[in-house]
């Protein structure tokens, strides 16, 4: 189903007519009648959230999850093992398993990182459950520094890679129970840049239309991080990146003004970083360019986001997800723009780049879909056969 022909199924669930669901948010009858006839895209984010509001329930069930099919090829790996260290245990909880030596799980973790960067999820289900349950072990058993050491790894493995992996998958709930459990490690550490560290990976571990709260703090968070940065670059990286969730936080709800105030302040921060590739999140000049290109696609600014997106430098991303994320916005702008047949180069070009995130993405799917009923082509209908649209 669409996302328009969920929110029909949910409206008439709920006894609510067009007339009335129109006006709790703010839209016109004609405007929703096209919405749930497929006639109009659901573009941003704002939009979603505010019908799901209306609605009460989720913005996963307006979005709906990927279709079985186009999940990635699970024969290929299996994430039962990841689930249960995620579910059965915790830092404070360890399971009863041997241990390598923290300096081994280091090593195992840049690995798992090296791998998000390029879509490699077969690889990352293999070495994260062990890892996970190894270092709970170790934040549970052992003196300092050790058991600090565990404890921030334990938040980029659980906070970051994973719940960022799950979420590309459309695994949404156990991508936000990956994202507590860094935060739990966050907080036995007790440091607050690590704690910003983890509160970032809580914020995207839900799809932002969901309105999560921990996205919706996230401008009080980087308020409570600032006084706490000094000259660490590691602690600039998480206040630039908690200052980009914000702006999304303010654009969801429709504050364009502090929006822009949020994203100016982390394109001052990453201007002396430049662009690092380890840095944390990939918090640099490009990401930040890559972010305020999807901000300005929310705001309804196609115009914008493209500019903004013609000055990102794509070669100073050391990954291909967010290379796969610059193209799958500036589909979006063209798409607002009428563009198609550039919306639809854009997305194969994302396409290639990180596969599953196109496949699995729900504005995608829905963009995909809504191209394909107006319009015909090899290549799109190529892209909508390979997400199992057709």
């Amino acid at each position: 189903m669409t996302i328009g022909e969920n929110v029909r199924a949910a409206r008439r669930a709920r006894g609510i007519s067009l007339e009335a669901l129109a006006g709790l948010v703010g839209r016109s009858k004609g405007w929703l009648s096209k919405i749930e006839n497929g006639r109009v895209r659901l573009e941003r984010r704002s939009d979603i959230a505010a019908l799901a509001e209306a609605l009460q329930v989720s913005a996963d069930f307006l979005l709906g999850g990927p279709a079985p099919e186009v999940r990635p090829e699970r024969r290929h790996y299996n994430l039962v093992p990841l689930q249960r260290i995620l579910m059965d245990a915790a830092p404070d909880d360890p399971p009863d398993i041997p241990t390598r030596p923290v300096e081994l799980l280091r090593a195992d973790l840049n690995q798992a990182d090296m791998a998000l960067r390029h879509g490699d999820y077969a690889t990352m289900a293999r070495l994260l459950p062990a890892l996970i349950g190894e270092l709970y072990v170790h934040a549970a058993a052992d003196a300092e520094p050790d058991r600090s050491e565990a404890l921030k790894l334990l938040v980029l493995a659980c906070g970051s890679d994973g719940a960022c992996m799950l979420r590309h998958l459309g695994e949404t709930n156990l991508a936000y129970i990956s994202g507590e459990r860094g935060q739990q490690a966050a907080d036995l550490l007790g440091d607050p840049i690590w704690r910003g560290a983890a509160a970032y990976g809580r914020a995207h571990a839900r799809s932002s239309a969901n309105k999560p709260k921990p996205l919706m703090i996230a401008p009080r968070i980087a308020d409570e991080v600032e006084p706490h940065i000094g000259d660490d670059p590691f602690a600039h990286q998480v206040h630039g990146m908690l200052r980009l969730s914000a702006a999304l936080s303010c654009e969801i709800q429709g504050d364009h003004r502090g929006a822009d105030d949020q994203a100016r302040e982390a394109a001052r921060l990453a201007e002396p970083l430049g662009d690092a590739s380890d840095a944390f999140e990939l918090f640099g000049i490009a990401n930040v360019g890559v972010w305020r290109t999807s901000l300005a696609v929310e705001a309804g600014k196609p115009g914008n986001a493209l500019e903004y997106a013609k000055n990102v430098n794509p070669r100073a991303l050391a990954s291909d997800n967010r290379r796969a994320a610059l193209h799958v916005e500036k589909a979006r702008a063209h798409a607002m723009l009428d563009r198609g047949a550039d919306a639809v180069q854009e997305l194969k070009k994302a396409e290639r780049l990180s596969p599953t995130q196109v496949h699995n993405h729900p504005l995608i799917r829905e963009l995909v879909a809504a191209m394909l009923d107006r319009a015909g082509g090899r290549d799109l209908r190529g892209l909508a056969w390979r997400m199992h649209l057709i």
